[in-house]
């Protein structure tokens, strides 16, 4: 019982800790904070920090696990009813999504592709980047799935929304209203 509450105290400090990176990632860019900002930001040693994380990508790729788990929250139906009309579900998707490709800075998503290579060489950072993924996929895939009623859809979907994010990363974007209307147009089109 005793070993069940240290771990789950450990398990909160590692979470706090990395939330606190979001918010510098967000504020100075992934290459610009350091461990030092977390460890003054967080009021705890920099040697701390290395307790929780074996080095700064570690604690990028748990800040991102941050980043994937309110992103999850914000794709999902919460907010839609099971009475809304595809017209309605479409229009709250585009629109959620539009902001999400809009809000996420696309440098950062350059730099997560480089902390993704850099991992390949470390078990550990892979197999938490692959879960990360793994989890956030599958719960898109799902939401994706019951919308279009098809597997291959929703992958296609998603492909194509990522496909976006990649070319928005390397200076290619819509304005925001023509993405939308756009975007919830295909929706509608594939959950024909």
């Amino acid at each position: 019982m005793v070993l069940q509450a240290q771990e789950q105290v450990k398990k909160d400090k590692k979470k706090y800790l990395s939330e606190k990176a979001l918010e510098m990632i967000v504020e100075k860019g992934l290459s610009n904070f350091t461990m030092d900002d977390v460890a003054k930001s967080c009021g705890v040693a920099k040697g701390s920090l290395y307790t929780y994380f074996k080095n700064k990508d570690a604690l990028i790729i748990s800040a991102f696990g941050n980043l994937v788990e309110r992103l999850k929250k914000v794709i999902t139906y919460e907010d839609i009813k099971s009475t809304d009309t595809a017209e309605e579900k479409a229009k709250y998707f585009a629109k959620t999504y539009s902001q999400i490709l809009s809000d996420f800075p696309s440098d950062q998503f350059m730099r997560l592709f480089e902390i993704l290579i850099n991992s390949t060489h470390d078990q550990k950072m892979m197999q938490d980047l692959t879960e990360i993924f793994t989890d956030y996929y599958k719960s898109l895939l799902q939401v994706w799935e019951s919308l279009f009623k098809s597997k291959s859809k929703a992958l296609l979907f998603q492909a194509m929304f990522d496909g976006l994010a990649m070319y928005k990363a390397v200076g290619v974007s819509l304005p925001p209203e023509e993405f939308e209307s756009t975007f919830k147009e295909i929706i509608l089109k594939i959950a024909k």
